[in-house]
């Protein structure tokens, strides 16, 4: 961390002690709510404490992993300090995905414990009885709050040992865990911690669901240096987002892409008399659009807006951009900027480094905040981590070039097979390979497609009964998260005989997604003559 956190110089502390400077300067100070539930931080340092007994009591020891089914409440940081307090490994999932994805993703981690706030008996069938795995649920998590809290010290991880994995979609089309190293995640909280510049007197909005990796930014680094944080837990309404802002007089606004843009609104809200605290707002994932920081930069005098960008393999956003008014009035897309302080890019094509105006080639991000690897999938960690001159490297897949000042511009994504569903980066082969899990399909490509303003998946299966249409939906709905599953479904039928060819997959993909966008209908079979032809019911469908 920095003097700032640690309230003088030297090493930071261990990471389950992050809320030691503010809890000794300012015990009784409100530091979190959630809209229904406050605490001190006082309250959320002995809170982990407890937790930490609980799981000592359950043998969790350093490096064990610990999920956490998580949800947006103010005990979420309690948690997750606890697990680091026994020098243990925090794994968020979503307690929202489907039970069987759920199971599937135990089944590969074999945590050490798991952790429910709210309870997922009734949601996740078998959790209670997982062999050999404690679980506090919200009943019994409520109990131990309660309780005494014993004794504890913490348990430092070493540098490189891992303080969490984060599961993003993957080429192989299975989820696919980042595991971060404290190293790198202090590494990235000093570096952004110069760009937001936070304060005890800040007061920060918390948007991003505890699954993802951002969470950590906007909550566990402002609670580190004393800021106050309220975690959104409301309607996701522009109107709803906007009153909060300026009831709960928020200082730094983060917020990816997808939800800045659902915030602007008409843009006419977005004045100093309605949002009189903002200092800073940061958005990030995608680009972000220059008409949606064009509303902002002439709404908010005064106010700092910056652009971030990168990979979760990274640790979060690598790279940020302070949006100059020449962003704002520019049709070409806002630089995503330039590394964070200690973090390298370099631009790679045909093996070797590009550099200078107009070049392009793939974006390599490299030093301590680069991921250890993909949990249980060290093929795919060799694949795109890379070792040169003495710096490990990331390769990110985005083809990148710099501008006439050097920040680095987003070009495109070398993957196609990449979109942006619901803020989330997903890669489509993930659809596919649920969608191929069904009784009969024996091919399958998704797409994207937009539906109703918004991204959306059209997924096209090829079988010899048309009736396998109908049961897919049941069937992705116990395997893919609601941002996943295909708004647009399309059948496709078989070749004819073992010498003809096979329809080509990816293909079929593609000219469904230009079905679609002609048509609003969900439901498409391919005709004869090799057109995707809309149709009014799933059960015209069936034979």
């Amino acid at each position: 961390m920095t003097a700032r956190t640690t309230g003088a110089a030297g090493p930071p502390p261990a990471l389950g002690d992050l809320l030691a400077a503010p809890v000794r300067r300012w015990p009784d100070r409100t530091a979190i709510d959630d809209g229904a539930v406050r605490h001190t931080f006082a309250e959320l340092e002995q809170g982990a404490l407890k937790i930490a007994g609980w799981l000592a009591g359950q043998g969790v020891g350093p490096g064990d992993r610990v999920v956490v089914l998580t949800e947006k409440r103010s005990v979420m940081p309690m948690i997750i300090l606890g697990i680091w307090k026994r020098g243990a490994v925090y794994v968020p999932l979503d307690a929202a995905e489907p039970g069987p994805r759920l199971h599937g993703l135990l089944d590969r981690l074999r945590p050490a414990a798991v952790i429910t706030p709210a309870g997922r008996e009734a949601a996740l069938p078998g959790i209670p009885t997982l062999p050999g795995i404690p679980m506090l649920d919200g009943e019994r998590l409520v109990t131990v709050l309660h309780g005494p809290a014993a004794p504890h010290t913490t348990i430092a991880h070493g540098p490189e040992d891992a303080a969490y994995i984060v599961f993003a979609s993957g080429a192989t089309g299975e989820p696919q865990g980042a595991e971060i190293s404290v190293a790198g995640l202090l590494a990235h909280f000093a570096g952004h911690d110069e760009v937001l510049r936070f304060t005890p007197d800040s007061r920060v909005l918390s948007l991003s669901p505890f699954h993802f990796d951002v969470s950590l930014l906007d909550t566990l680094l402002p609670l580190s240096l004393g800021a106050f944080v309220h975690q959104f837990r409301g309607l996701p309404a522009g109107a709803v987002i906007r009153s909060v802002i300026a009831r709960q007089r928020i200082t730094h606004l983060l917020a990816v892409t997808m939800l800045l843009d659902l915030i602007t609104g008409d843009g006419r809200q977005i004045t100093r008399e309605k949002l009189p605290d903002l200092e800073l707002v940061m958005t990030g994932a995608q680009v972000c659009p220059s008409s949606v920081l064009r509303t902002w930069a002439q709404g908010l005098a005064g106010a700092r807006l910056v652009q971030s960008f990168g990979p979760p393999e990274a640790t979060i956003f690598g790279l940020t951009h302070t949006v100059r008014t020449e962003d704002t009035e520019s049709a070409a897309p806002c630089p995503v900027g330039r590394p964070l302080k200690g973090v390298r890019a370099k631009l790679v094509r045909d093996g070797a480094e590009v550099r200078g105006p107009g070049a392009e080639g793939e974006l390599w991000i490299g030093g301590p905040q680069v991921m250890r690897g993909y949990f249980d999938q060290p093929e795919e960690t060799g694949r795109l981590v890379a070792e040169a001159d003495g710096t490990r490297w990331f390769r990110t897949g985005d083809v990148c070039g710099y501008d006439a000042d050097g920040a680095l511009v987003l070009r495109r994504h070398a993957d196609e097979r990449i979109t942006w569903l619901a803020g989330r980066r997903t890669h489509l082969n993930e659809i596919d390979r649920a969608a191929l899990s069904c009784p009969g399909v024996e091919r399958a490509a998704a797409a994207a497609v937009r539906r109703g303003g918004r991204d959306a998946v059209a997924l096209v299966v090829v079988s010899k009964e048309r009736r396998t249409l109908s049961d897919l939906p049941e069937h992705l709905r116990g395997l893919l998260p609601e941002p996943l599953r295909p708004a647009v479904l399309a059948w496709a039928p078989s070749a004819p005989g073992p010498s003809a060819p096979a329809p080509d997959g990816r293909g079929l993909g593609r000219r469904l997604a230009t079905a679609a966008s002609r048509s609003p209908s969900p439901y498409f079979a391919l005709s004869a003559d090799g057109a995707f032809e809309p149709i009014d019911e799933v059960d015209e469908v069936e034979t």
